[in-house]
Order: structure tokens, then C-alpha cells, then sequence
């Protein structure tokens, strides 16, 4: 993907900077003026998930086929049309031959936890750049805000023993259950915003046991939390401890970090806001109502990290993210083109 995309850029007198750590893993900038950035980045991420079963397509999840005015296929929302769009909005903003320089980033590994976009904050590239659209489809609505991750491991440690004697052993799955019954509940305090909302939590994930005739002394659930503002790791974990605690839980149960991002909250009269809903406007004819992502993007690394003040606004729906037979409208695809320009054409000192 990045090959591709670093070919066809160059290919248009786009320059490209190529910040890859890991190997195989490109995070790319790009610039109308070579090495130097201007006061707006377009970005958006290359990777996308798995297919998942190739009996639930129906099309080609590679094919990019067209059928009904929408494109099919993996990552035709989340979120390579839209990084095309990017691409394309570049490419035209530079044939117009603007003072000042647009840049764009495409990263790796946004679905996997953000990893290409911390990558380039580390770079010190992007620093300077007050301002930032991110193109994760909104079906061209306006988000200033998404909430953060908070992805952690509940572990459980019992006592084996015959499944025939379960009273000489400790159950690490019963005790794993109630402790998820525990720190899932409601009630986790957090900062009221109305586009916000509150945090939502899933478990996604739990494995246990040996065999079934074995009371299992071990168990472990991956949990999913959605934080919101006034929410921190470090102020989550202290609420989760006091509630095993409570509960009389904590010698058996312990909470483990894996990963996670702030929630990001744009002011409603940041400048980038209000050119983003006059460009969507403009170009489609419909008022934008600004609301907050329930997904993380790589604006959670590029907002604190850098200081970038972002709005998410791409072509697609999220609906459409993650699904068999994902697909983008061409229409709004072509129209997002003419939004990302509008928005650039405003930053363009001309």
C-alpha cells in the first residue's frame, strides 16, 4: 500500500518522507513544498483488519469492484477511498500552485493502537502544524472530539483440583466473572459533555482452563473501555482497585495495562471546525452537526503528542468499517476531494 501510494505521489512532483522504525512498517509524509509543512495535515491510515470468513462476502474484498455507484471492498471506507481522496485533493492543491504547502500523512498500524502515528510524533516531522483533518469516514459529518481507549487485561488466579472436588480447588474462571461483573458496572467518573456521552466498555475477549474435569487456577479477560473527558488511564485503574477491593477480590484478581489513548476534545470555535462545515456545506449542500467519534483515530497521538487541533471528516460511513462487503459511495467519495480542497485553499496563506 505504501509502495503504491509513494509511487503514484511522486509520480506527481509530491515529495515523500518515509519515517519507518520498523521494518516493512512505512509511515509517509508528504508535502507540495519538499520537507516542509504549512499550517494544515490531511492524514489518514493505510492498514486495515482482517476479511474475516471470505464465504460472508459477496464481492472481491480485493477486488474494488463497482457496482450501484459504490465500491466494494476491504478498506474501501476504513480507509483506503478516503486516503485516495487525500491523495487526490494533494495532487490538485499543488497543480494550483498555492504559497503555502500542504501536507499529508498515511500511517501504518492505526488499527492495531495508533503505533505509525506515534512513530511520526516521535519524528518531530509534523511539529508546527496547527491544524488537522483526519478522513475516517463520518459520511462528510463534522466530529471535534472521539473518545479514548483504555484496553487492559483482567486476570484471575485460583487453585487447581479434581473436577469431581471443586471445594478443594479455587474456580479462576467463577472468580474471573465476578470480578468482569465488578469492574463493568456503571459509575466511573468522568467530565459531562454533550457530545461526549459516557464510557462504554466491552469484553472482548477470555480464556481459562485446562481441561473439564480441572478446576481451572487460571482465567483472563481482554476488556475494551471507551473513556470520555475528565477520564485517565492512571484515574480508571485507582477506580477499578477500590472496587476489587471492596468486593474482597484483590488478592485473587489484578488489572494489566495493554494499551490505550486520551479522549480528544476539540473547542467548538476552533478555526478548523468552523472552515470544515463551511467546506462540507458548500460543497454538498447539507449543515454539518457536529458530534464525537465513539472510535479512536490517530488524532488521540497527533492532538496531545503535537499539539495538532483536529476535526474527523471523511467519505464513507463507519457503519460500512470492520464489515463484510464494506463499501464507499463514489459520489461522496468524488465530493470529499472537493471538501479537503476547499479546507486547504482556506490554510493557503494565498
Amino acid at each position: 500500500m505504501a509502495k503504491v501510494l509513494r509511487e503514484h505521489m511522486e509520480g506527481h512532483g509530491i515529495s515523500c518522507v518515509s519515517v519507518s522504525p520498523r521494518e516493512g512498517r512505512p509511515n509517509l509524509v508528504f508535502s507540495t513544498s519538499e520537507r516542509q509543512t504549512g499550517d494544515l495535515v490531511l492524514h489518514g491510515h493505510l492498514d486495515t483488519v482482517p476479511i474475516g470468513p471470505r464465504e460472508n462476502w459477496n464481492y472481491d474484498p480485493f477486488g474494488a469492484e463497482i457496482a450501484r455507484g459504490k465500491l466494494y471492498g476491504r478498506g474501501a471506507a476504513d480507509m483506503k477511498g478516503p486516503v485516495a481522496a487525500l491523495a487526490e485533493a494533494m495532487i490538485l492543491y499543488d497543480d494550483e500552485g498555492h504559497s503555502r504547502p500542504l501536507t499529508m500523512l498515511a500511517t501504518s498500524d492505526e488499527e492495531s493502537g495508533c503505533f505509525g502515528a506515534e512513530e511520526v510524533a516521535d519524528s518531530g516531522l509534523l511539529n508546527g502544524v496547527a491544524w488537522g483533518v483526519c478522513a475516517e469516514p463520518t459520511s462528510l459529518n463534522v466530529l471535534v472530539g472521539e473518545k479514548g481507549t483504555f484496553w487492559h487485561r483482567v486476570i484471575a488466579e485460583g487453585k487447581s483440583a479434581h473436577g469431581s472436588r471443586p471445594h478443594e480447588g479455587l474456580n479462576a474462571i467463577t472468580l474471573c466473572m465476578k470480578a468482569l461483573e465488578v469492574l463493568t458496572a456503571p459509575g466511573y467518573e468522568y467530565e459531562p459533555d454533550e457530545l461526549m456521552g459516557e464510557s462504554t466498555i466491552n469484553v472482548g475477549k477470555i480464556s481459562g482452563g485446562t481441561k473439564i474435569n480441572v478446576v481451572p487456577d487460571y482465567c483472563e479477560a481482554e476488556v475494551d473501555m471507551r473513556t470520555v473527558k475528565g477520564q485517565t488511564n492512571e484515574g480508571i485503574t485507582k477506580q477499578m482497585t477500590k472496587r476489587l477491593e471492596q468486593e474482597g477480590l484483590s488478592e485473587e484478581i489484578r488489572v494489566e495495562y495493554i494499551h490505550g489513548k486520551p479522549a480528544v476534545v476539540t473547542p467548538r470555535d476552533a478555526e478548523i471546525v468552523k472552515v470544515s462545515m463551511d467546506a462540507v456545506k458548500r460543497v454538498t449542500g447539507r449543515e454539518p452537526s457536529p458530534n464525537a467519534a465513539t472510535y479512536g483515530t490517530d488524532c488521540s497521538v497527533l492532538q496531545p503528542r503535537i499539539g495538532i487541533v483536529n476535526v474527523i471528516c471523511g467519505p464513507g460511513s463507519i457503519e460500512q468499517a470492520h464489515q463484510p462487503d464494506e463499501y464507499i459511495r463514489v459520489d461522496e467519495l468524488v465530493q470529499s476531494v472537493d471538501v479537503y480542497l476547499e479546507i486547504a485553499r482556506h490554510f493557503s496563506g494565498d
